[in-house]
């Protein structure tokens, strides 16, 4: 018999993140019509600009021209917010997903510390970004007839403000610890709109994605634990640490507890029904020395829980394990859980 092994799991710190609760809706006043816009980077004196090769300029680029320079992608994943993500991943120093609707590049995302992002640069420090380009609590932008202002917290302002760019803007993912950039995504008006990462206040219209069957759903689900993989071994990679492999068996084990917290309305390490993390391996018959979850709620997708749980300590820690070399990954609707295994 097997001997049950040490379980890690942080019951004290949960990510918790609802981006719609905090949703505010209402009608500008007149005193709001003059909204703060944030500085263009472009217009920042002694600043660099974006190279020829930036990945920026691909930001409202047509699927052809993304496919004349990037070629085929390595899979199509469906998203949440209408786009399918062509994701890019042979080299994980290199790894860029492109949102494609109406076969144009609504949105971008990446980590890859060899991509240029330039006049950013993967690694850098906050204050020499700030230095370059001031960053506001109050980003105004305007669709059609239609007015918004998104508000970011004090928390948001550090970890992930946004700048205008090129056609969009960029959303700059900043890790709280090291205060070095890690990641970007770019948008474009309407596909930040829909996202709504910050609270938002609005006059006009309010651009919602196009409802989800129960399949594509499905689709969704199984397409971000791939890509959660993925952005968790970019973090790894880059603290020098080896990739996680994936373990089939812990994912299902944590696809059930995301799919178990949603439909029991808890949010929560142990189930009230199926026990702590260890009863749940155990009934899985998923052999382990050592073992860690990390779970969240409410996130945008992949690329945000991620982030989220890389700006936790507790989290971290799990991703940046030594010791755990296996990963699962469950998600249902937008309930996400890691599962960590050491054999």
């Amino acid at each position: 018999m097997k001997k049950l092994g040490l379980i890690l799991f942080f019951t004290g710190i949960f990510l918790f993140i609802n981006l719609y609760g905090k949703l505010i809706l209402s009608e500008l006043t007149s005193d709001k019509k003059n909204m703060l816009q944030p500085p263009d980077f472009t217009e920042q004196n002694g600043s660099e600009l974006p190279s020829d090769d930036a990945v920026s300029h691909m930001l409202g680029k047509s699927m052809d021209e993304l496919l004349s320079i990037y070629g085929e992608p390595e899979r199509i994943d469906p998203s949440s917010y209408d786009y399918q993500w062509w994701v890019y991943r042979e080299d994980l120093s290199s790894y860029v997903q492109f949102g494609i609707f109406n076969s144009r590049v609504v949105t971008i995302f990446t980590a890859g510390e060899k991509v240029d992002v330039s006049p950013f640069h993967i690694g850098e420090n906050y204050d020499e970004v700030i230095a370059q380009v001031p960053f506001s609590n109050e980003i105004a932008l305007k669709v059609n007839n239609s007015s918004y202002q998104f508000e970011l917290s004090e928390d948001e302002l550090s970890e992930k403000p946004l700048v205008s760019v090129e056609n969009g803007w960029a959303q700059l993912y900043f890790d709280k610890f090291t205060k070095e950039l890690t990641a970007i995504r770019y948008l474009d008006n309407e596909t930040i709109i829909k996202q709504r990462p910050y609270e938002l206040i609005y006059s006009g219209e309010i651009l919602t994605p196009r409802p989800l069957k129960e399949e594509q759903v499905a689709e969704i689900e199984r397409a971000d634990a791939e890509q959660i993989l993925d952005l968790t071994n970019i973090m790894r990679k880059r603290h020098d640490l080896s990739i996680f492999t994936w373990n089939e068996e812990a994912a299902q084990v944590a696809y059930l507890h995301s799919k178990d917290m949603k439909e029991q309305n808890y949010f929560d390490h142990r189930s009230p029904k199926f026990g702590t993390l260890g009863d749940r391996l155990k009934y899985a018959k998923v052999s382990f020395k050592l073992a860690g979850e990390n779970i969240a709620m409410n996130y945008t997708d992949a690329p945000a829980v991620v982030q989220g749980w890389m700006n936790s300590e507790g989290h971290r820690e799990n991703i940046l394990n030594l010791n755990f070399t296996e990963l699962g990954v469950g998600v249902f609707e937008k309930y996400y859980t890691q599962n960590f295994i050491s054999r």
